[in-house]
């Protein structure tokens, strides 16, 4: 009993800097499986956001001394103690600048992705959905590989190879110092750490999400009424709200790439050929018309979508659905530019391909589902589904028992 009520108080205590204390019940009624979900949320993204703020400083370090150790390259025609000279080319300079850059740009979106996870939690936890619950479990395994591939490619910036190069040159210079060397890839240790303690968190949310599942399963479907076709179109609605987020998160995640390879190539233009240099106008140009473009798809898109399914409004929806094909053919463009144009995206081709596809596998599943919730419209699900957020689960009928509270949608 001591150990129930204190853990319980821990959960509480942790959530109550970003949930009101009256608000924790309308997320989780009286589930203490939902409390811990709330609490292990909260504790992997406290835990993961500070280690990947210090990964992050470390690896900005790391930039500033490869560029100085490549501008001493560059000023010198030979090193001290290599036998012969090397003259490193701009493609040379310009992979490995890139590759180094760009890697800042996927520790911030680790560091938002853990944000994104909690608040998708919160959601699902006030509307009961599941599908949601389970879409978490997947995303948190997906951060662990994410957690992976990020040390794989932080490892992989400066590699010694058996001839001449300019790995080879920058890391002479990081060693030059044998008392005082220049470390390289200092944040190892707290990648490693990244990845076995998101393992552990994706690991034991996944036992939390089952128990939930346990717990209330799909007893969300009680609220709507005995029709088997209402529970249909419901369960059509969540997953359709449901993907939208995530369309939202996958979007912005690309933006934000697409936008700072943008920026690194101004600023390092003079490394790029003379065909691939940007000006400044050229630059705002870009710019401008991503973010316009970007803009309508994560944000207009949405609110098209929300208004239309609280409205049941057909012109929402058909506007959304239109958008959201122009928004397949905008992906479909970047895809082929970034297969067509690799040189551009050095050091980003594998994460932009990766979030283009994603982006384009939602984007069809959304639009379909769209246009099935639209057929749905004038069939009543509009009255049922206040119901549903944030209520109680416990006042509904077990059947299996008090001792056993897993719920039936029959």
């Amino acid at each position: 009993m001591a150990t129930s009520y204190l853990s319980t108080y821990f959960a509480e205590g942790l959530l109550g800097c970003t949930v009101h204390c009256s608000g924790l019940s309308q997320l989780t009624g009286d589930s203490i499986w939902s409390r811990y979900s709330l609490a292990w949320s909260g504790i992997q993204a406290i835990v993961i956001v500070a280690l990947e703020t210090i990964i992050f400083r470390l690896h900005a370090t790391e930039v500033t001394n490869i560029k100085d150790a490549i501008a001493t390259i560059s000023a010198t025609t030979s090193l001290s103690n290599r036998k012969s000279p090397y003259t490193p080319t701009n493609d040379d300079k310009l992979r490995v600048v890139q590759s180094s850059r760009v890697l800042s740009v996927y520790h911030i979106l680790f560091i938002v992705a853990q944000l994104f996870q909690m608040i998708l939690l919160c959601d699902a936890m006030y509307n009961k959905n599941t599908i949601q619950i389970i879409a978490i479990v997947v995303f948190n395994c997906a951060m662990v590989a994410y957690a992976g591939l990020q040390m794989k490619q932080a490892s992989e910036i400066l590699v010694a190879t058996p001839t001449d190069s300019l790995q080879n040159a920058i890391l002479d210079i990081f060693g030059a110092n044998k008392y005082n060397p220049i470390p390289y890839h200092a944040s190892l240790p707290y990648e490693i750490a990244v990845l076995v303690l998101m393992a552990i968190f994706a690991t034991v949310f996944a036992f939390i999400a089952y128990k939930l599942y346990k717990e209330f399963g799909w007893s969300i479907y009680k609220k709507i009424g005995a029709d088997l076709a209402m529970r249909d179109m419901y369960k059509v609605y969540q997953i359709f709200i449901m993907i939208v987020k995530f369309d939202i998160f996958f979007q912005l995640g690309f933006s934000a790439q697409f936008l700072s390879l943008i920026v690194m190539r101004y600023e390092d233009q003079k490394l790029f050929p003379d065909e691939l240099q940007l000006s400044q106008q050229a630059m705002t140009n870009l710019i401008v018309v991503h973010l316009i473009l970007s803009t309508g798809a994560s944000i207009i898109l949405p609110l098209l979508a929300w208004w239309g399914l609280k409205r049941e409004s057909k012109l929402s929806m058909y506007c959304f659905i239109v958008g959201g094909f122009a928004a397949l053919v905008y992906n479909i463009m970047k895809l082929t530019q970034v297969f067509d144009e690799s040189s551009r995206f050095i050091g980003a081709n594998k994460f932009l391909i990766f979030f283009l596809i994603i982006n384009l596998v939602l984007g069809m599943v959304t639009i379909y589902l769209a246009w099935v919730c639209m057929k749905n419209f004038n069939n009543g699900l509009s009255a049922h589904i206040g119901k549903v957020s944030g209520t109680n689960i416990y006042p509904m009928e077990s059947v299996s028992g008090s001792g056993n509270k897993r719920w039936s949608i029959e």
